[in-house]
């Protein structure tokens, strides 16, 4: 009886065991299976995508039945136009029950594609009574198409039943009558056309032979003989002829870099390109990427042979980020109203075939004529609610510049009168809502300058120039953000140090700041960032003796107690978030005396750390980043990190110093607060107490929650403060023009009051676009 217990005990401890053993390699294989997936995004993003596959197809060995490696391999099978691919993947979803009602229309193509008839006829009659749910554009020529397919399936399954059926019928052995009538000669007969094949049978298939004259082949080949640049010039016209009948293949998307371009971006391209003519009004709700929308449609017209010259106007703080768009996501260098030479020769630089400008500069008394004399092929305008007045010099030259084709972006098309969207039309297509006294007795309702007539009837007329994608459309779902600011108090000798520094900037501004406001504003920004990064400009301005004027004796010393900063008190503080947690993190720095310094104490600390910057080629980036990836908890990168990179892995970030510029920080947290990002973004503000950047992110945090809107809406809100001015520019001044103490913090309070005021006009603005437009103008 005992033994028999304990051969009971026995058995249940094996099972114990092997269930352990069973959970720890599963846990083991998904592990595995998520690291190789990793590995295949990394490839994937690098543009290595023969790689991405390899990695790709070794985690679903692991883990056969993942959906997110199955989605993965059925775009990245759609990327390398590899259809057996993404057949595989798209099959495997469908058998799960896991395939989007939006996909099996692609899925009926493929099966189509690789001859399973049968299987692919099935899935289309299972598909066709779906498609008025679906959110797809053009459901009417979904379903045409469908039907084309529907009744090729049909009748090639039909054809492979007749000869299975007429061979069935040939194995079957004749009679003994029919035999002797095979055996019987036949009767003779006049000769007679032949009959016309029955309705219904099959006519024979047209048999395709292509020949080489080999003879020829061989001779060009042997003797080199190549057609002239003339030829192939026209053979490469003869392609672009035969893509410009038709925009369903958009040529350019192989050519993005640096960016993966979403399904609502390149159907909003195909419907301007095919349905507007090139001209529209692009309305999307912020956050949901105008810029590359309207990117896609140039570099498409440009690929094209389409357009040959092309001029961008945006408001003067977005033109540097217009520039780095266009270089590093489409290759495309336009030269801009912010570069170094633009002043020395004006004139030449309007006769330039592409031109990225300030709509301020264009628009001026000595630039206007030179603008509007000459055509351009496409005109884009950023942020064109700036246009929505027709009596401003913006809606002047816009409307005198001879265009082809002409883009208009803005979130918020109508802010405080219907009379604005009316303004916007009128510029695209004039005649469309025919004149502004048709458009008031129509259409607006008097009394009440924002609630349209005829609704129906001004939907159908905008919705032939206006699209206007929502989030919930674009199913735009990033996990919430959180920001935690820290305000360490400096050591005596920064705070010294900090002082020094802002009394000589208000000196040499004094008495010699003519000319010299650029490098003094950077004095105060290195100064929050760190003793180093100070250092080393005022090491090259003691190099510049000519412009100091008397001030030498007090950089120097300034730069004396620079030097003698080893560890500050936002280093102390770093460290103690950092081992907070071991989950991995991107740490921000401005200035590379800054990611010299913060890369130092790391190391001293014995903290492992990757390093990224502008000035690593290509390969060492990628290196970089994959050390992050794998082995590496820290990732500390100037701003240019990560740019265009999946780190969305990551969900921890520390600003050890922040950029004047808001947009700067949004662009920081749009590395890992994007699309794709699963869980909540943790960002950390380190500041020193009492610096500009402290006051600054009293206003930004406190004031108007900046770190907890969506991204783009920080752009909106400052624009209604600053106009032509650089938020920089402002806080610059401020800290110049007050004292200290109550009289600083006044000065800010009031600036802090705008903003506010500024978000409350935003916010009325996008509540009254919602309800004006609503899901109407979607795709």
């Amino acid at each position: 009886m005992s033994s028999r217990k304990t051969q009971k005990r026995k058995s249940k401890k094996d099972k114990k065991l092997k269930e352990r053993r069973r959970k720890l390699d599963h846990a083991a294989k998904r592990d595995k299976a998520d690291l190789l997936f990793y590995q295949a995004t990394w490839y994937w993003d690098s543009g290595k995508l023969d790689k991405a596959l390899g990695f790709l197809e070794r985690a679903l060995r692991l883990e056969p039945a993942n959906e997110e490696f199955l989605r993965a391999l059925a775009g990245l099978g759609h990327e390398m136009e590899r259809p057996d691919v993404e057949l595989k993947a798209l099959i495997n979803l469908h058998s799960m029950g896991l395939l989007h009602v939006e996909m099996m229309p692609t899925l009926c193509t493929l099966l189509r594609m690789d001859k399973k008839y049968d299987q692919a006829l099935a899935l289309i009659n299972k598909t066709l009574p779906l498609i008025p749910a679906m959110k797809v554009r053009n459901k009417r020529g979904l379903k045409a198409s469908l039907v084309q397919e529907q009744r090729y399936c049909q009748f090639q399954v039909e054809a492979a039943e007749s000869i299975k059926a007429k061979k069935r019928k040939e194995d079957i052995p004749p009679s003994p009558e029919k035999k002797a009538e095979q055996k019987r000669p036949p009767a003779a007969s006049p000769p007679s056309s032949p009959a016309p094949p029955a309705t219904g049978t099959r006519l024979p298939e047209i048999r395709i032979s292509v020949e080489l004259d080999a003879q020829a082949f061989e001779k060009a080949l042997v003797n080199k003989v190549v057609a002239p640049p003339d030829h192939y010039e026209l053979a490469l016209e003869a392609q672009m002829v035969r893509f410009r009948e038709t925009f369903e293949n958009l040529v350019s998307l192989r050519s993005l870099r640096q960016v993966r371009s979403f399904w609502y971006q390149e159907e909003t391209a195909r419907k301007i390109l095919k349905g507007f003519r090139g001209r529209a009004l692009l309305a999307d709700e912020v956050g949901l990427g105008k810029t590359i929308e309207a990117l896609m449609v140039l570099k498409e017209y440009i690929q094209r042979g389409m357009v040959k010259s092309a001029l961008i106007l945006t408001p003067t703080p977005l033109v540097i980020q217009w520039q780095e768009e266009l270089r590093t996501k489409f290759d495309l260098e336009f030269p801009s109203t912010n570069d170094p030479h633009y002043r020395t020769d004006e004139a030449f630089f309007w006769k330039k075939p592409f031109i990225l400008s300030s709509i301020n500069i264009a628009k001026s008394r000595k630039n206007f004529a030179l603008v509007t004399e000459r055509e351009y092929d496409m005109v884009i305008v950023d942020e064109a609610h700036h246009l929505k007045n027709r009596n401003t010099l913006n809606w002047k030259l816009v409307n005198a510049l001879k265009k082809r084709f002409l883009l208009l972006l803005t979130a918020t098309p109508v802010e405080n009168n219907l009379m604005e969207v009316y303004n916007l039309v009128t510029l695209l297509k004039p005649g469309q809502l025919k004149t502004a006294s048709d458009f008031r007795k129509d259409f607006m309702t008097r009394g009440d300058p924002t609630d349209p007539r005829n609704r129906d009837r001004l939907r159908t007329l905008l919705g032939q120039v206006m699209i206007r994608n929502t989030r919930a459309l674009a199913r735009v779902n990033i996990p919430p953000r959180f920001a935690r600011t820290t305000r360490v108090r400096p050591l005596p000798l920064e705070l010294d140090l900090y002082e020094r520094i802002s009394a000589l900037v208000k000196d040499i501004t004094a008495t010699n700041g003519h000319g010299q406001r650029l490098i003094l504003k950077n004095l105060l920004e290195e100064a929050g960032s760190s003793p180093r990064a100070l250092g080393l400009t005022l090491e090259k301005m003691l190099g510049k003796r000519d412009v100091l004027l008397g001030h030498e004796g007090e950089i120097q010393a300034i730069l004396n107690m620079c030097r003698s900063i080893e560890e500050s008190s936002k280093d102390v503080r770093l460290l103690e978030i950092i081992r907070e947690s071991r989950t991995k993190k991107v740490l921000f720095v401005k200035y590379l005396g800054t990611l010299d310094h913060v890369s130092e104490f790391l190391t001293r600390k014995k903290i492992p750390h990757a390093l990224f910057h502008g000035g690593l080629d290509n390969r060492m980036k990628e290196e970089q980043i994959g050390l992050f990836r794998e082995k590496k908890g820290i990732l500390l990168t100037t701003e240019i990190g990560g740019e265009g990179r999946n780190l969305q892995f990551c969900h921890r970030m520390i600003n050890y110093d922040l950029p004047w510029n808001p947009m700067k920080i949004e662009q920081r947290i749009g590395r890992l607060h994007r699309i794709g990002q699963e869980n909540e973004v943790i960002i950390d503000n380190l500041c020193a107490a009492g610096s500009i950047e402290d006051y600054m992110l009293e206003l930004l945090d406190k004031k108007i929650n900046m770190f907890e809107m969506v991204i783009g809406e920080i752009d909106m809100i400052l624009g209604r403060i600053e106009g032509e001015h650089d938020f920089s520019d402002t806080l610059y001044e401020i800290w110049l023009a007050s004292g200290s103490g109550q009289d600083r913090y006044q000065a800010f309070n009031r600036l802090g009051t705008r903003l506010k005021r500024a978000k409350t006009s935003y916010e009325k603005t996008k509540s009254l676009d919602e309800k004006l437009f609503g899901e109407d103008y979607e795709l």
